[in-house]
């Protein structure tokens, strides 16, 4: 594997400690020199108006055409994402020699040149996400019995309606639709998915028109009355839609049925585990408001700031 060269290491440690202005002695805000302002003050260290616009960079958002309260949530992000690097740092959150490999990699997969503010976005995204779970995290499961009984009080979230495995065929000429119907009235499947390659115009004909499951709700409603009235094997009539002239072959039906709990226990646990984790996360950066007496300046920014409530 490639070697990162010399300054790129250089620079991991710079952005391990992230953009920081000088030390502030008084409370209120400080004006530096030129355009830079500062904006948030994390203990003793103060960022300024230059390093949220490095942070935006590295994301590759522009605040010019958002509204106020997109870019008010950016800045929240913004204070959430220094403070949680601030915290790393103090507790000596390091990549170790496998993470950094994976740092190297995605460099090596980029198929761009990327500047420093990519580099260092990437960087801390990596640094944050082991914080998350070495930290914040830790310890959060979700047992059977949890997905269970979310299972038992949600039943109709598992119910799946009617749906239908579907192949398809799409072209241009209603003269040219009608004489595949009549080819394919009799015709089994593999003649429909070599029809489908030589002559359908549909993103799916390259795979021989297959489509895979639908649900009622899935199509427009003059696809949906027809294949719903299909019967298994059957092809359907021309269907003349906006986009032009459809052949259906209804290949199965399912009925509406309720889910078993095995086949939803994964999807229930990983819902559940995302929500605790999501409240943790919210209770810890309070936490760390208070620990490291974050002060705002939004007067400061160059848009009107919107606290969440």
């Amino acid at each position: 594997m490639r070697r990162l060269p010399l300054v790129s290491f250089m620079f991991l440690s710079l952005a391990f400690c992230g953009a920081r202005g000088e030390k502030s002695s008084r409370p209120g805000p400080v004006r530096e020199s030129g355009e830079s302002r500062v904006i948030l003050q994390i203990g003793d260290k103060t960022y300024t108006t230059r390093d949220f616009e490095i942070f935006l960079e590295g994301k590759r958002i522009s605040l010019r055409d958002l509204p106020e309260e997109a870019r008010s949530s950016l800045f929240k992000e913004f204070v959430n994402t220094r403070l949680m690097l601030q915290d790393a740092e103090r507790r000596k959150i390091i990549l170790n020699p496998d993470e950094i490999s994976i740092y190297r990699k995605i460099l090596e997969d980029l198929s761009v040149k990327v500047d420093a503010s990519v580099l260092k976005s990437i960087y801390e995204n990596l640094i944050i996400s082991k914080y998350l779970g070495e930290v914040v995290y830790k310890g959060i499961k979700v047992s059977d019995q949890e997905a269970y009984q979310y299972y038992r009080a949600h039943p109709q979230e598992f119910i799946r309606k009617e749906r239908v495995k579907l192949h398809h065929i799409l072209v241009d000429s209603e003269s040219l639709a009608l004489q595949l119907r009549e080819k394919l009235s009799r015709a089994g499947v593999k003649e429909f998915e070599s029809l489908a390659r030589k002559f359908s115009t549909a993103p799916e004909a390259k795979n021989g028109g297959r489509m895979g499951w639908y649900e009622k709700g899935d199509l427009p409603r003059e696809m949906e009355d027809v294949v719903f009235s299909l019967s298994p094997g059957e092809v359907s009539q021309v269907v003349k839609t906006p986009m032009g002239y459809h052949i259906f072959r209804l290949d199965q039906k399912q009925p509406q049925r309720m889910l078993s709990f095995q086949e939803v226990k994964e999807r229930i646990k990983q819902k559940l585990l995302e929500e605790k984790r999501e409240e943790a996360l919210q209770r810890w950066i309070e936490k760390l408001r208070k620990q490291y007496n974050v002060i705002l300046y939004p007067e400061n920014l160059d848009f009107k700031y919107k606290e969440e409530g």
